[in-house]
């Protein structure tokens, strides 16, 4: 399937709204490979009968990197393309800030309640850290290690902003040469390692940042019908799953949680990833308005379900049996539930406030200046 319709006619705004349903598959994935590996290490899951299976899933496709990546990929095909109107860096960076931050400080908020219920709370300075969602500038760790995608959004707005101020936004070649830096940057220093013996610093940021302009320059050429957008995207993605295959011993070696259990299940969530992205933007697809309401409150989601399934592990403790599986659709049906009560009363208030401190910013910027009578 090529990467660009035979038509020259642009696809409209419509047909994009397939993307919802790409965020709820995205979201469900993480969700049910978070599950299976919290599953896989309860004690006493060995002897179960899901045991086999869960072995099976985690050896064979990670859900987790699969859902992450085609995250990457639709936040590189829709967002960059939100800079527009009258002063359009100063109200994205207001929109992207009321759009991620007020959740994602309600869902510390719980975490830090579970950890103190647990008996080990978090210090201050961790919380702390954790609100600006850049943690580690800090020298704190993450409250919850699932929260380690965002600091890679926050990066790629900045550069997508860059972008868009000397724009370079729409020039492919531009985007694909950052893209391919971005992936040297984390390939470059562990070939070094390897075969010369010198230890410069390691950083799997820059490879996981390439996606997200994978994910724009597949924009530039399905959408935008930019020339030689679609080369650029064949080119960077070819570029990165050969980075992902040279990193790979390095990351078992060192046991550093990029490659978790082999190369087999990472490179498997990488290529599903990359090929259900293109298939669904090329054939317009999902079209169903399940996954659309899913999709739709994806990031409370993304945020609320371990907090959601440790709670229930509480009073349902996994076994590895067959009510496991029960477990696992209560913990479903209860993560969406509270994603719902937390997109309807913090999300789109939060978004909707955003948008008038920007009318409000934008109108005291551009109202005119009247002199003081003298």
């Amino acid at each position: 399937m090529p990467l660009v319709p035979r038509s020259s006619k642009p696809m409209s705004a419509a047909r994009l709204s397939n993307i919802d349903g790409l965020r709820a598959i995205a979201a469900l994935s993480v969700f049910v490979q978070h599950f299976i590996g919290d599953a896989s290490r309860a004690e006493g899951v060995s002897a179960g009968v899901l045991y086999p299976w869960l072995s099976f899933s985690e050896h064979s496709l990670d859900l987790g990197r699969f859902g992450v990546v085609l995250f990457f990929l639709i936040s590189g095909f829709v967002v960059p393309f939100s800079i527009r109107g009258e002063a359009p860096l100063k109200r994205f960076a207001i929109s992207r800030f009321f759009r991620l931050y007020p959740a994602f400080w309600g869902a510390l908020a719980c975490l830090a309640i579970i950890y103190w219920t647990a008996g080990t709370p978090v210090s201050m300075m961790t919380m702390l850290a954790n609100v600006t969602m850049a943690p580690q500038f800090l020298g704190q760790g993450w409250m919850s290690g699932i929260y380690w995608t965002l600091f890679i959004e926050l990066v790629f707005y900045f550069l997508a902003a860059g972008l868009f101020a000397t724009r370079f936004l729409g020039n492919p070649l531009a985007v694909v040469i950052l893209a391919v830096a971005l992936v040297s940057s984390t390939a470059g220093p562990i070939l070094v390692r390897l075969y010369l013996g010198i230890g410069l610093p390691v950083s799997y940021i820059g490879l996981h940042l390439s996606f997200l302009f994978s994910g724009l320059l597949l924009r530039l050429a399905i959408v935008e019908r930019k020339k030689g957008a679609a080369s650029c995207a064949a080119y960077l993605i070819a570029y990165q799953l050969l980075a992902v295959l040279a990193v790979s011993e390095f990351s078992l070696m060192r046991n550093d949680g990029f490659i978790l259990i082999g190369t087999l299940p990472i490179m498997t969530g990488y290529l599903l990833a990359v090929a259900v992205f293109i298939g669904a933007v090329r054939l317009n697809a999902p079209q169903s308005r399940v996954l659309a309401w899913i999709g739709r409150i994806s990031y409370s989601i993304y945020l609320f379900h371990w907090i959601v399934n440790v709670t229930i592990y509480r009073f349902l403790p996994l076994t590895g049996g067959w009510r496991d599986l029960a477990t696992m659709l209560v913990c479903l049906m209860a993560t969406i539930g509270v994603s719902y009560l937390v997109f309807r009363f913090v999300e789109k208030p939060s978004i909707a406030l955003g948008r008038r401190v920007a009318s409000k910013l934008l109108e005291t910027d551009t109202r005119p200046i009247v002199p003081e009578a003298a």
